[in-house]
């Protein structure tokens, strides 16, 4: 039951962070560098953005599990077992 609340709980922070970062760094880049009419501010963003995702797939493997997208859970619940794909509709997906 322990690993089932952490999973519930690193669902809900990594996609709470995942839904931040993508706003951050885009005032990162063309409020606090100023770059808004530059090229240079759009390869930044783009670059900030893939580092983003690599971040985002180390703390899935750091939380056992824990993701920000419903749909790569939605697909292994449905080759899995009846009771993991209760516990995966019923609680994870509405978490994230």
């Amino acid at each position: 039951m322990v690993s089932k609340t952490r999973l519930i709980l690193s669902d809900f922070v990594v996609s709470l962070m995942w839904v931040w970062s993508g706003s951050l760094i885009k005032i990162f880049v063309f409020k606090v560098l100023e770059m808004e009419h530059d090229s240079r501010g759009e390869f930044l963003k783009n670059s900030l953005s893939i580092m983003n995702m690599f971040l985002f797939s180390f703390l899935g493997k750091v939380t056992k599990g824990g993701t920000y997208n419903p749909l790569t859970i939605l697909s292994s619940a449905i080759s899995g077992d009846f009771s993991q794909f209760l516990f995966t509709i019923g609680a994870r997906i509405p978490v994230q």
